[in-house]
């Protein structure tokens, strides 16, 4: 679908693309196919898709063989979806396989639509709901096997941070500690241009794909449930200029006697010297 077409179609169903949903449509087909293959779809797979808009996304999925339950929150686009929407893409699909649910993503129990069935996280992701959207994901108690977003470039780049340091000298943040205690990789797949969408944003984007840890995995690498470690960084992170010995209310001594610096702060750790302070903490 090119400008002129989303022009027509959003003129049919009523107004433009909502700022504050942050709606801005791919229109850039090799953004498009690389989604698709880094999710590695095959015929038979469920796949979670947040934010659907017009269904280009959702119209690949489906023609690549899933199934796609699609959370949209704008009534204009559930009943464009509902209809013609989707045929566009994939015209000889079969409509038991998309489920489209008019709703918040940030409010929806995802677990409801899947079980223990296994499931993808396939989403070109409004920006304002990354984060809490990868943590739900992530944090699943039967999380999905691989997780392939398109998100907003810098958030991408903080979120593999600490996966893809080649030296400790990286610096850490709450979004790439979640995302490392809870993940297998996490990668910086392709950078995604503004003029890819329509219309563009003022930033640039980029695919982020995630192969997530089972819960047991995530308890038997970190020795606790990282939700417990997650409780202590964010204390840790509170005033981020300030030493963390500070935030966290320690003795320099506690941080040394886990081998993390006296003066370090929270940007400094690892996940694993998270880990070791939550021992410390006996959280």
């Amino acid at each position: 679908m090119n400008p002129t077409e989303i022009r027509k179609v959003m003129k049919e169903i009523g107004g433009g693309a909502n700022k504050r949903l942050g709606q801005h449509f791919l229109i850039d087909p090799h953004a498009l196919a690389t989604i698709v293959e880094e999710a590695e779809i095959e015929k038979g797979d469920r796949v979670l898709e947040i934010g659907p808009g017009l269904g280009v996304l959702t119209g690949a999925l489906l023609d690549a063989g899933a199934s796609v339950a699609a959370v949209e929150r704008d009534r204009r686009f559930v009943e464009f979806l509902s209809g013609r929407g989707v045929l566009q893409y994939a015209p000889t699909f079969d409509r038991e396989r998309l489920e489209i649910i008019h709703a918040d993503a940030s409010k929806l129990d995802w677990q409801n639509h899947f079980k223990k069935k296994d499931w993808k996280f396939v989403s070109n992701l409004p920006y304002s709901i990354t984060s809490l959207a990868l943590r739900k994901a992530l944090y699943a108690k039967h999380p999905p096997t691989n997780i392939v977003v398109l998100v907003q470039r810098e958030v991408a780049e903080r979120a593999v941070a600490r996966q893809q340091a080649k030296s400790n000298k990286q610096k850490g943040s709450l979004l790439s500690l979640m995302v490392a205690l809870a993940s297998h990789e996490a990668r910086f797949v392709k950078r995604v241009t503004a003029g890819a969408f329509f219309p563009p944003p003022k930033v640039e984007s980029a695919i982020l794909r995630i192969i997530p840890m089972t819960p047991e995995e995530r308890q038997a690498i970190w020795g606790r449930d990282p939700e417990e470690i997650m409780a202590i960084a964010k204390r840790g992170f509170a005033h981020p200029r300030k030493l963390l010995a500070s935030n966290l209310k320690l003795a320099a001594d506690a941080l040394v006697s886990v081998g993390i610096a006296p003066k370090a702060r929270a940007e400094d750790l690892r996940p694993e010297d998270w880990a070791r302070l939550a021992d410390v903490l006996d959280v």
